[in-house]
């Protein structure tokens, strides 16, 4: 079904927030621009999405992309904004469409995806995956995926291939939804996100400090120059330790640590996503 929402206008933004977008779905399954947990915080407005030079150079280079491409196959593909028929959560914002052919397009402006496409004759996955959910909404038969990028010469290169409907895939998307909306939109878990969103950026906070406290010991550690050195609350010293590579002794001995000898004990831990 075709929603009446022109792509970029602030009404097409606030509606996608309630919405399972084909450009998230790549995040949703873990290799997309986002982690899972920053797509819940833009669909609640609190995180702004990841926007690459690329992908403004995309917006800026999308129509001339999608008219050769309406040129080389005879088609009339337009931006369109499509809900699925089956699942109304389910949303795409296609770069063109020709309903009467049942034809779509997607466009990508990028160096290394269209190096990857020339290569590959196919999407690397993260695309892959947003043009089945674009099959899933549009239910229309056939895809063409055009990628462009300034070469050399500074002159716009594109590459054409045509990418089949993947019922598998397109069910796997599905659960993965359901189980982000499960994990991330269900009002039951509401009470952990301020626990969780403190801890994040606490732990983003600790990794750049502990970065910079590295590269800071290093200079220290040059600075002393092979010198042990003690000043201004800092030493800086020399450690010889002395270890036992005992798994390759048993190994080299044909030797097992008879099991009365293992211990095992229970403890929790928190992993924070990185």
């Amino acid at each position: 079904m075709i929603v009446d929402l022109i792509q970029g206008s602030h009404e097409w933004l606030e509606y996608r927030k309630s919405k399972f977008n084909a450009s998230e779905t790549p995040s949703i399954l873990g290799i997309g621009f986002n982690k899972p947990y920053q797509i819940a915080l833009i669909k609640k407005g609190k995180f702004k999405p990841f926007i690459s030079e690329a992908m403004r150079q995309g917006n800026q280079y999308e129509p001339m992309i999608r008219e050769q491409i309406n040129q080389k196959y005879n088609l009339e593909l337009e931006p369109v904004v499509m809900v699925s028929d089956d699942d109304d959560r389910f949303l795409a914002s296609l770069d063109g469409a020709d309903l009467d052919k049942k034809v779509f397009c997607e466009i990508k402006f990028s160096k290394n995806e269209f190096e990857y496409v020339k290569a590959n004759d196919k999407p690397s996955d993260k695309y892959y995956y947003q043009i089945q959910h674009q099959f899933y909404v549009s239910n229309l038969s056939r895809c063409i995926y055009a990628v462009g990028y300034i070469d050399d010469n500074f002159e716009l290169s594109i590459s054409h291939i045509e990418v089949s409907r993947d019922d598998e895939t397109i069910d796997k998307i599905k659960k993965a939804w359901d189980k982000f909306e499960k994990d991330y939109l269900n009002a039951d878990n509401y009470a952990w996100e301020s626990l969780c969103n403190e801890l994040l950026k606490l732990n983003d906070e600790k990794k750049l400090l502990d970065e910079k406290i590295e590269k800071l010991k290093k200079e220290a550690i040059k600075k002393a120059d092979g010198k042990e050195f003690s000043a201004f609350g800092v030493t800086i010293y020399k450690t010889t330790r002395k270890t036992a590579d005992y798994k390759t002794f048993l190994a080299d001995n044909n030797l097992e640590i008879p099991a009365n000898y293992y211990k095992s004990s229970e403890s929790w831990g928190v992993r924070v996503a990185n």
